[in-house]
């Protein structure tokens, strides 16, 4: 019997949810794919339909999953993309927690995320504090995460994928990261994206050369973003 999925989070962008959606997209499982206002998003809030009052969450018929690694994990065994071998699966889990690990150090270049009164509240930091931190990330941080995916897939010896002989959630948690991160992408110079920054700070241009040591990642991306349902979703899908 099927089942009734959806992903709700903020309309601004792919965000920590994008995962989710990739391995659904992947799997070809049918979702609803629920882009919120802040108004919509408090108005959930208050209403208590958020676990830890955070967005995203993933709605399976009557239940809700929050926090980004559980909802892709749930969506992975849907999808058949978790991987059945103990070993394995921990070795999956490994690499997306990563991913959730530079997902925040990315995000948190843009924003402050601290609590205030129980509720978890974002400030802005300054034009000037982002390519700040920006620089470093993509200088220092990104790089010791990205030579450890490429070892990970040196050490597989039977296929061009991360942990097993197919794609799992861990490629498809890479490739979002690889496709988020990339320097030639058309949200780092779009104004109407909130990774924009403004003049005289910005347009900010990560490195054009991050990812030349990496060509197994690079090889990745490619094979994925070829899947004809992954194609499609980008597509439509472009920021």
């Amino acid at each position: 019997m099927s089942k009734n999925v959806i992903v709700f989070y903020f309309n601004d962008g792919k965000g920590r949810a994008e995962l989710t959606r990739l391995v659904l997209v992947y799997g070809q499982i049918p979702f609803s794919d629920q882009r919120l206002s802040f108004s919509e998003y408090l108005s959930m809030r208050d209403g208590g339909k958020l676990p830890f009052q955070q967005l995203p969450v993933l709605m399976v018929d009557d239940q809700i999953i929050g926090q980004s690694c559980a909802m892709a994990r749930y969506a992975a065994k849907l999808a058949d993309l978790y991987p059945s071998n103990d070993i394995e699966a921990g070795l999956s889990d490994m690499v997306v927690d990563a991913w959730r690990d530079l997902l925040d150090l990315f995000y948190g270049c843009y924003v402050d995320r601290v609590t205030k009164e129980g509720k978890f509240v974002m400030t802005m930091r300054s034009d000037q504090e982002k390519v700040e931190k920006l620089d470093e990330f993509f200088k220092v941080i990104l790089p010791s995460h990205f030579d450890t995916f490429e070892q990970i897939i040196s050490n597989n010896k039977s296929s061009s994928s991360l942990i097993t002989d197919s794609i799992t959630w861990a490629d498809l948690a890479v490739f979002d990261l690889l496709d988020t991160l990339d320097p030639y992408a058309s949200h780092w110079t779009d104004d109407s994206v909130s990774f924009y920054i403004k003049e005289p700070f910005g347009p900010y241009e990560p490195p054009k050369d991050i990812f030349k040591n990496y060509p197994k990642l690079e090889a990745l991306k490619t094979i994925i973003s070829q899947t004809p349902q992954i194609a499609a979703w980008l597509s439509s899908h472009p920021s």
